[in-house]
């Protein structure tokens, strides 16, 4: 297992929303597949709007936990899986290799 310290702010910004959530669980399922805007839309339990879903994906990429190559080409979870870990010395993501 490696550790990676992550900016806790942007973390919490990720993960406090249930459709950013959703979202991120559903890329680590199909990780390392990557999936289009339209893949996602599909997956997911409610009606998001394509606006929406890219901007929650913004979050989810600017926490760390989101890559792309262009919204063409899909998006994917950048670890297999997430575990995260709140102390006093910061916010850790820990992942599997």
């Amino acid at each position: 297992m490696t550790q990676k310290e992550l900016d806790g702010h942007k973390v919490g910004d990720a993960i406090s929303d249930s459709t950013r959530v959703e979202i991120l669980q559903h890329l680590l399922k199909c990780y390392p597949k990557s999936l289009t805007m339209n893949e996602i839309e599909k997956a997911l339990s409610k009606h998001v709007s394509p606006t929406t879903i890219s901007f929650h994906l913004r979050k989810l990429r600017e926490a760390g936990f989101v890559i792309t190559n262009g919204h063409k080409k899909g998006f994917r979870a950048l670890r297999p899986t997430i575990n995260i870990t709140v102390s006093d010395n910061g916010v850790r993501v820990e992942e599997e290799e």
